[in-house]
């Protein structure tokens, strides 16, 4: 696939992720810089940073709060892929629906992209070089 085609496909990703978090279906991410990277792509919604918080507690708070879907969206490398089991384990053993189609395709669609707060910066350099003035 060519390059401004997968950049093409990234950002309607980007959109899609937009949109269904917007309709109350929070993100969940490792860190800090994760949350500001999606804030600066424009997503608005409830985006949870877990890295400091045990697995288990997030899933009784969403629980608490009545939320029974999450997005997926922990970093590309070896230990987001670890994290991400852990947390795909915990949440569905308590039924809590675990969408990582978000995670699979932003990482189909980046080159070499490791991590989320990545992402943002990743998508802007593309964008220059491809004169995409959407972003």
């Amino acid at each position: 696939m060519k390059r401004n085609l997968r950049l093409q496909k990234l950002i309607e990703v980007i959109e899609e992720l937009k949109y269904e978090n917007s309709l109350g279906i929070p993100i969940i991410v490792e860190g800090k810089r994760d949350v500001q990277s999606l804030r600066k792509l424009g997503i608005e919604g409830i985006i949870i940073p877990i890295s400091k918080v045990p697995i288990f507690q997030v899933a009784d708070v969403l629980i608490e709060e009545g939320i029974r879907e999450v997005i997926l969206l922990t970093d590309f490398d070896r230990a987001g892929r670890q994290y991400a089991k852990e947390i795909i384990v915990e949440f569905e053993s308590k039924r809590i629906k675990v969408n990582r189609s978000f995670r699979r395709d932003i990482m189909k669609y980046t080159m070499g992209l490791k991590d989320i707060e990545s992402l943002y910066n990743y998508i802007l350099k593309n964008c220059e070089d491809y004169f995409i003035n959407d972003w």
